[in-house]
Parts: C-alpha cells; structure tokens; sequence
C-alpha cells in the first residue's frame, strides 16, 4: 500500500508491506522508492514515528540517488550477444578449473541491482548480471574468471585473490572500471 508522509518540507509517499517480521524494516529501493516492512499488529503511528526518526537517513540517501543519477552509456553489446560471449567466456575458463575437478556450472543470467555476477557452488551455478553488457570484453572475462574463482573460495580470502590474479593478473583495473558504471541506474 502507498502512504505519504512529511519529511523536512517535502510530502513524500513510501510503499508499505505487511509481513511476518519482529520489526519495522525501511530501505531505499535502486529507483529511489521509500519502502518499509511491518508486522501488520504495529500499529500505522508506530510506523510512521519510525520512519520520522529515520528522516535524516531517508532525506540524505535521496539526495544521494538524485546526485547519482545518470543515463547508462551506450551498450558493447546486445543482450543476446552478451549471452554468447559469457558463455564462450565459461568454456574458455574452463579448463584450468577442470583440472581442478569442477564440472562445468550452469550459466545463468538476469538483472542484478548490486553484482556483477554470482557463484552458489553447491549448486554448481554462475550466474551473470545482464547489465555487463554496459562493460567492456575485459571486464566480462574479469567477471567470469572471478565468478570461477569462487568454485575454490567462496569468499573473498587473500587465497582468493591470489588465485583470481593466477588466471586474471590485471583484475584490479578491470574491477575500477566496473566500479564507474553505475549499474543501479535505470532501475
């Protein structure tokens, strides 16, 4: 349900959910919508004296939204090429982590708000954000060999990252300009 409320000198609207949780949850969504979460027994004064409280956070964390946002740069490719070179990415990594005994993932793809890619290895899946279609070729094979990686070290050890510059030496500077592409826009 959709709400408004005053904060500072601004009528602004929040996007309300009842759920089965102990508190009163609040997040600014990618697209600069107010959300909050609550159990459906607190009672809606409750609810809007938290989000009150939470002014400051809300005002600035829009703000900072509103700075941020810009028009994504012209794509390197079509998401449908996308698909194809991550793919011919995995096969060529491939074969150093085979040797490792990994049988090849299942490749995966779809729109992610905050990463770039995914590895869930128990489930023996990579998956990649479409997004990376905004990045360059270097950047997508940082990408994948990183994701790879992970099949080895689930977390981001110094192990890891040892590993990841075996396979990837210039990661660092493929990182960097992932970082300057705001991946949140258009969301």
């Amino acid at each position: 349900m959709i709400r408004g409320i005053l904060l500072g000198n601004q009528e602004l609207s929040y996007e309300l959910e009842y759920k089965k949780v102990k508190n009163v949850n609040l997040r600014i969504k990618p697209n600069g919508t107010i959300y909050v979460s609550a159990n459906k027994r607190v009672p809606i004064d409750v609810i809007e004296n938290f989000i009150l409280s939470k002014e400051s956070f809300i005002l600035n964390a829009l703000e900072k939204f509103n700075s941020k946002r810009h028009t994504l740069p012209n794509p390197f490719y079509s998401e449908k090429e996308l698909c194809s070179l991550i793919k011919e990415l995995c096969k060529a990594a491939y074969p150093y982590y085979q040797k490792l005994g990994m049988a090849f993932p299942e490749i995966r793809f779809r729109r992610m708000i905050s990463r770039w890619g995914s590895c869930h290895p128990v489930k023996k899946v990579l998956t990649f954000n479409t997004a990376l279609m905004y990045a360059p070729r270097r950047c997508a094979e940082y990408v994948v060999w990183h994701e790879f990686t992970h099949f080895l070290h689930p977390n981001h050890s110094k192990a890891f990252y040892a590993e990841l510059s075996k396979v990837c030496p210039n990661w660092k500077e493929s990182r960097r300009i992932l970082k300057e592409i705001n991946i949140r826009t258009g969301e």
